[in-house]
């Protein structure tokens, strides 16, 4: 089953401003149980992944699944994330390689509804 996270505002992607920071822009935050998701729209500085990671209870678990993403615009991303989900969902942005959690330059919570 395809999930899609949409986004309201498509046109911020357009303004210069926003594609000089690393964020996830304005993306409903909410998805149903899927084995993936596509998030959209995100802007990045440069090269990086997106890193979706099991989230529950306020605590990053295991990573569920990857996707690449380019310097700027990127406006579909789709994560394969293997299963279906049993819990909540963060989403982490990182430039460069994958690396520690901590170290993503942008995150968002996703509530996983049944």
């Amino acid at each position: 089953m395809k999930t899609l996270i949409t986004a309201a505002a498509f046109a911020t992607l357009c303004v210069t401003p926003a594609l000089s920071q690393n964020m996830f822009v304005l993306m409903d935050r909410s998805v149903e149980n899927a084995s993936s998701i596509q998030i959209e729209p995100l802007t990045a500085t440069d090269d990086g992944f997106v890193a979706v990671y099991d989230y529950h209870r306020g605590e990053i678990g295991r990573l569920l699944g990857v996707a690449s993403v380019h310097k700027g615009a990127n406006n579909e991303t789709r994560i394969q994330l293997g299963r279906q989900l049993e819990n909540d969902i963060i989403a982490l942005l990182f430039i460069g390689e994958i690396g520690d959690p901590s170290e993503a330059v942008d995150s968002v919570e996703i509530d996983v509804e049944e």
